[in-house]
């Protein structure tokens, strides 16, 4: 297998990874009970603040792996702009 396949998978599966957790703690902390001491609460093991460092980190990885997946992609996206503009 290329070293470029492999890249494109890694990503891939890093996105979908980070993106899919990235959104279950996005779940827990909406639905995170609000008011006093609200945050001393312990919900799977972890208090508040930790499922919010992990949700802030996880979206930052996810961004900067999606930067990553459009400079892989950077001829088909080329291409996907020129067919939009064409019309």
């Amino acid at each position: 297998m290329s070293w470029r396949k492999v890249r494109r998978i890694v990503l891939f599966y890093s996105m979908v990874a980070t993106g899919i957790v990235t959104a279950i703690t996005g779940l827990v902390l909406y639905f995170w009970p609000h008011g006093p001491k609200a945050g001393q609460l312990i919900i799977f093991g972890f208090q508040k603040q930790f499922w919010q460092d992990i949700h802030t980190y996880l979206a930052l990885t996810a961004a900067i792996l999606i930067i990553l997946h459009v400079i892989e992609n950077k001829a088909c996206v080329r291409m996907y702009i020129r067919e939009t503009l064409k019309g």
